[in-house]
């Protein structure tokens, strides 16, 4: 891609990745309720764990056969590994990178944003229409399930808090420590 396009831009939106796994898991359907999803991370945690022992965590990451044995995807919310691969290949100016969480306070100022990044033209109209749409994939199982363990949500935000705080450094932007 380096080599074809003289100018990229790439869109990237990150979640807090606490919440981003447990959502994942409910829509995935892996369980239905918090506390199979704490056994679930417990158990992820420890693959990951062994695999690190033994091998990089690049490696570890980038495998599809320790993928295919996780029952949760915690392997995404790893931010900062992933965006070093892609920083060792374009520089920061070819990125614009967004906080789910943004865009669901300020639907209309994110979209000003990515437009303005885009260099396209718009109407604060136009924006106004587009933030009314209404969410499509609102699920009823996530709210059957009801809110993650607060163990869990503890246990996952020290997991990922080197690699946030590594990603904060990376982008020199404190919002992506999500610390509220």
């Amino acid at each position: 891609m380096k080599h074809m396009y003289e100018d990229p831009k790439f869109i990237i939106i990150l979640r807090n990745p606490t919440e981003r796994l447990y959502s994942d898991y409910i829509f995935l359907n892996h369980g239905d309720s918090p506390q199979s999803f704490h056994k679930d991370v417990l158990q992820a945690i420890q693959i990951e764990e062994d695999c690190m022992r033994n091998n990089s965590l690049w490696w570890c990451l980038y495998s599809l056969d320790l993928c295919n044995q996780l029952p949760t995807r915690i392997f995404i919310g790893y931010y900062s590994v992933f965006m070093k691969e892609w920083l060792n290949v374009f520089s920061r100016k070819h990125f614009l990178i967004l906080r789910t969480e943004d865009y669901n306070s300020d639907m209309e100022g994110t979209l000003r944003e990515v437009y303005d990044y885009l260099k396209l033209d718009y109407t604060e109209d136009f924006l106004n229409k587009i933030a009314r749409i209404p969410h499509m994939h609102v699920t009823t199982t996530k709210k059957k399930a009801g809110p993650m363990l607060n163990k869990t949500r503890i246990l996952l935000d020290n997991l990922y808090r080197p690699y946030l705080n590594e990603l904060a450094d990376l982008l020199q932007d404190k919002k992506f420590l999500w610390l509220t």
